[in-house]
Parts: C-alpha cells; structure tokens; sequence
C-alpha cells in the first residue's frame, strides 16, 4: 500500500495526532485526506477514539459501510508505519491471521475488531507469538462475558501496545462488574497509561461535530444532523464531504433548495464526486426537472462508470420515454453491476417488459411506454 495518488478518509478521530495534522503528512506524501468515506476513498483509517465515542453497533455498521463503498481498512497504527511516524514491531512473526484464529479460538467478527483497533502488534498478517498471547487472553475473556468494545475500551487506556510487546507481557482478568483489570501479583489494577505518541492534545473541534452528526444520522435525527453538519461546513467549507452530508440530511427532511445548493458546493470542490452527480438528479426528479435528471445521471456515470445506481434509474427515465433500445442497454449494464439485489430484479422486470412491448400487439395497444410499479433507486 503506497500514499501517493490514494484518498484517505478518517473514521473517528485518531489519538495520534490531529485530523489537520493527518492531512498535512498525507498530501506531504501524494495522497489526500477527506472528511467521511464516499466511492472515491482507498483507505479508511480506523482511529482509536471511535470506540470512546461511538456505540459497538454504531462501530460495526461504519465499518460495513466503509467495506461497502470499496475501502481498505487499516488501524491507526498501519497507518502511522505507512507514513513512516512508527516502527515496524521486533516480534517475529509467523503466524497467518487464520492460525491467529484457530490457536487462540477467536471468532472473525471479533479478531477483525480487536486487530482494526490495533489490539495486537500490527493488523494484518503475519502475526507473531506475542499476538498469539494476545489474541488468547481476548478470547477468554469474550468467552468469560467481556463484550468487544468493553475489552477494547479498556486496552487502550494502556500505554503503547504495538511494538514492544504490551498485553502479552501482563494478565488480564474480568471483574464481577464485567470491567477489564490487569493483574499484578494479587493485585487486580486498573489499565493506564499514556497516549501513543508524545504531542500536545489539541482541541479538534470539527472532528467532534462531524462524529456528533453521524450519530445523528444513525438516530435518523435530521434536524440535529442538518445543524452539526452547518457547523462543520462553516469550519471547513472546502471539504466536500460535509457538505455532501449536509444534503443528505436536508434531503431527508424534503429541504430540495437547501440540497440542491449543499450539492452544488459539492461539485464546485470536487467535480467527480459521483453520489454528489446522483443525488442532484434525485433532486431534479423530485422538482420534475427529467432533463436536469438525466443530465446529472450521465455526469454520475462519466464520473464512476461501476456505480450502479444512476444506471439504473437513467435507464428508467429512458423506459418512461419510449427508448427501450437505450434502456435495455443500462439494464443490462446494471444487472452486470448488481444482479442479485432487489432492484436487480426490478432491472430484470423491465427487461422483460420491453421484450413484451416489442412482441404483438393488442388492438388498440399504441405502445406506450408505462412504469409497470417500477421506480427510481434512492
């Protein structure tokens, strides 16, 4: 994985350092940093702070949809080695991730957890036998009732984990309270320590906003959402990705004008930003503006010829108009995207009606195009 030419978006906020901090070591190195992950993003940095935020099924659905959208999930501290800020661990290591699995008795769902949350000396394989050690104490005390996030919460209070050995060299043990205590001696003690790296904490005020208005969103609080997201534009009103989501939030709340002009600052940051393309048609169709539809659909697709949604719904603006060559062509191009979803199937419907038109007629049957109970994605 190399930074130049990538688009990296943070999920959360990083304890290393902050996010403007994390953008200046990016673009210093060929890449760029947006706020929020969209189809353009390469990588998506899992950033410690996530999980003190964050609940654990707020967390996995963030995760699913950064994967969703075609990301690489990296931990914060992957992405500290790639930018060279921290050294490789010392540890020998050996071990696939599937053997990491297998010895230590580790389910998928939770060593993909703990390894993107850095509980291990790096996070992708191969692993050494200090993970291992690791990976065991985790297991049992997932075993034992410790749900993930409580574990996780509770090591990264610690210092430094990643290189030098840390949770394999001290015992870890649940309290009657479910909480995580270290043991040393008889003694149980709390997990402390310091932050990984020894900078200044500073006041990342627009990280704090945007994480609050995802949260928001998770809770379909659109109100709440539409005014963080104000506030975030107003601090970084160059960063396309909030002014994306502000939109999305107006949008959702029937707020067309406001949306079309969130969308339009989108596009004047970044032309090629697809969703932005798409959504503006949504826009243009609910205004009954079916040529602004179709124009901003072909501009989603020059921008992303693999999105499958503006295919679809320009072929059904092509279908609504009479084209039925034009439309089994993007149905067809559709169903070569996503043949197995419930609008693959609507795709598949209106292949079959076209082919139905094309064949005799009824008397009387001008061959008018009708929707049939077909309808636009979004």
């Amino acid at each position: 994985m190399t930074v130049e030419g990538a688009i990296f978006a943070i999920i959360g906020a990083l304890d290393a350092f902050p996010q403007r901090l994390a953008a200046r070591e990016i673009e210093a190195r060929g890449g760029a940093l947006r706020r929020g992950v969209s189809r353009g993003t390469s990588v998506a940095i899992i950033g410690h702070r996530l999980v003190q935020k964050s609940d654990a099924d707020r967390i996995d659905k963030r995760l699913q949809e950064a994967r969703a959208a075609g990301a690489t999930l990296i931990s914060e501290h992957a992405f500290l080695r790639l930018l060279g800020l921290a050294r490789e661990p010392e540890d020998h290591r050996q071990l696939s991730a599937a053997e990491l699995m297998d010895k230590s008795g580790l389910d998928p769902a939770s060593f993909d957890r703990l390894r993107l949350f850095d509980i291990f000396s790096v996070a992708e394989e191969p692993f050494g036998f200090r993970d291992l050690v690791v990976a065991r104490q985790c297991a049992g005390l997932i075993r034992d009732g410790v749900d993930w996030i409580t574990l996780i919460r509770a090591v990264q209070t610690r210092s430094p984990i990643s290189s030098d050995g840390g949770l394999s060299q001290v015992r870890l043990e649940r309290s009657e309270w479910n909480r995580v205590l270290m043991r040393s001696g008889d003694a149980l003690t709390e997990l402390s320590g310091q932050l990984i790296l020894d900078l200044p904490e500073e006041a990342d005020s627009v990280d704090a906003l945007f994480d609050d208005a995802k949260d928001a969103e998770d809770d379909e609080d659109w109100a709440r959402a539409t005014a963080l997201y104000r506030r975030c534009h107003a601090m970084e009103p160059r960063d396309p990705v909030i002014a994306f989501n502000l939109s999305h939030a107006l949008l959702q709340q029937d707020e067309l004008a406001g949306a079309r002009r969130a969308l339009n600052t989108v596009l004047k940051l970044d032309p090629t930003f697809a969703e932005a393309w798409f959504n503006l048609a949504s826009v243009a169709r609910r205004e009954d503006d079916i040529a602004g539809a179709r124009r901003h659909l072909l501009k989603a697709i020059e921008a992303d010829a693999d999105y499958p949604d503006p295919i679809y719904n320009l072929a059904l603006l092509e279908f609504e108009a009479g084209k039925h060559d034009e439309a089994v062509r993007l149905w067809s191009r559709y169903l070569e995207l996503d043949p197995d979803s419930e609008w693959g199937h609507k795709a598949r419907q209106g292949l079959q009606l076209i082919a139905l038109m094309k064949g005799p007629r009824e008397p009387g049957d001008t061959g008018a195009s009708k929707n049939h109970g077909l309808r636009i994605v979004g």
